[in-house]
């Protein structure tokens, strides 16, 4: 089983079984008020002597807790440590011995209790024997112990009296070894396998839920194992992808590397300030940065004697350059979906078709406006821009970062979306850094 989730299981089992004890507890307290009230007619002093004990027993594990956990507030629950549970069933096996021993061998179904709570944890061959013998033992342990201590039964005291069994050495007496063994055959044997039946069902019932816990921490595996192959294929396509892109252009390619930085500046941020935290999920964000750099690949489709170009593009030339857009969204729908990944594939295609969306409707390929323009594109538009100021092109000079950063933000509301452009704002001087280092 994997670790972090085996620590979980055993603190959320030891978290039930304190829970169970603290009922336990509650339900001994409830006892003792209810016997001083004369609503059972069980000797009020026996009650004492045993509850008081048994409740002392239960609440140690608690109070263990409570120390390490709540006071003390170490930084390992004690919740996780290997040996708690160990604590929690040794407390309670004496806490329901002293409760069978006093009241009477009749309770001794109380002795299933313990392996009910070793029933919790992850299946432990030596832990489930070594429950199972502990409350096979002490049935026998309760039974004898009851005839000498416990409180009056006139079967198992038999033939004494409730005023001859007042008498520690007249019950002592009666354990002759005609008597130890018609015990033994009328009273512990029946009761041990009661007590066996209950707690084989018990880990039996844990060990066909751990197979089953086993059986799906193994398809969740195989899931994992797919969904990070199918991100290797993703990223080596894309790799691959800009590769082509590069062997074109490589302007273009190296625009392709600085502007994936830039886009992941931008969404971390955002994700930190929560800005439109409803959309940029953690599956979102690495979408957004892996998808970033197929943002100009449709410039495969564009003729290298308008890609290098040395001097401004004609209106014809443009018009040419313009449908890298509409071309991206293509390729992308074409290799891409093959892989099966939709939410991968809408957000390559959003990036690759609205990168040159502007706020205010005057972009292209289709002229959207504000919010209908897909986020990512918006993301997308400011790291695209903000390269395309910075590093230096066939047909322009790059221009000093700080007029780029001013550019950014005049266009606020305008070119940009203004709520990005806030963020963008913050991380100005990652973009600087950023910028300054491909020089």
């Amino acid at each position: 089983m994997n670790k972090d989730l085996f620590v979980m299981t055993e603190r959320k089992a030891n978290l039930f079984n304190i829970k169970c004890l603290i009922v336990i507890i509650g339900l001994g307290i409830a006892t003792l008020i209810l016997n001083e009230l004369n609503f059972f007619t069980v000797n009020k002093d026996a009650v004492i002597f045993s509850m008081i004990p048994a409740i002392s027993f239960a609440f140690i594990p608690i109070m263990i807790y409570l120390i390490h956990d709540k006071i003390l507030k170490k930084d390992n629950s004690i919740l996780e440590l290997p040996y708690f549970k160990a604590i929690v069933l040794v407390f309670c096996f004496l806490c329901v011995m002293i409760l069978c021993v006093i009241l009477s061998f009749h309770t001794i179904l109380l002795l299933v209790i313990p392996t009910l709570l070793a029933a919790q944890y992850k299946n432990n061959k030596i832990m489930a024997l070594a429950s199972l013998t502990a409350s096979l033992v002490s049935v026998v342990i309760v039974v004898y112990a009851s005839l000498l201590v416990g409180i009056y039964d006139a079967n198992l005291m038999k033939p004494l009296t409730l005023d001859e069994a007042a008498s520690f050495e007249n019950r002592l007496n009666l354990l002759t070894r005609k008597r130890i063994f018609e015990i033994l055959l009328h009273y512990v044997i029946p009761r041990l396998i009661s007590v066996a039946a209950i707690d084989f069902i018990a880990l039996s019932i844990n060990k066909r839920n751990d197979e089953m816990l086993d059986i799906q921490l193994s398809l969740t595996q195989k899931v994992q194992e797919e969904s990070d192959a199918r991100a290797k294929m993703h990223n080596g396509l894309i790799e691959h992808l800009a590769d082509i892109i590069e062997s074109r252009d490589i302007e273009t390619g190296e625009h392709i590397k600085r502007t994936k930085n830039y886009v992941t500046i931008l969404v971390n941020k955002m994700k930190e300030m929560d800005q439109y935290k409803d959309y940029l999920d953690d599956k979102m964000c690495d979408n957004i940065i892996s998808a970033a750099p197929l943002h100009d690949i449709g410039k495969i489709a564009v003729s290298d004697l308008i890609l290098r170009k040395p001097g401004k593009l004609t209106d014809d030339e443009f018009a040419k350059m313009k449908i890298h857009t509409t071309k991206g969204g293509e390729i992308i729908n074409n290799i891409l979906n093959e892989l099966g990944d939709e939410d991968f594939l809408k957000v390559a295609y959003d990036i690759a078709t609205s990168h040159h969306e502007k706020w205010n409707g005057s972009g292209y390929p289709n002229g959207l406006k504000e919010e209908d323009i897909p986020l990512a594109g918006r993301i997308m538009a400011i790291a695209d821009v903000f390269d395309a100021l910075v590093a230096e092109r066939v047909y322009k000079k790059p221009i000093p970062v700080e007029d780029a950063i001013n550019i950014i933000i005049n266009d606020s509301g305008t070119h940009f979306d203004p709520n990005i452009v806030e963020v963008f704002k913050e991380v100005k001087d990652d973009f600087i850094k950023e910028a300054n280092s491909k020089k």
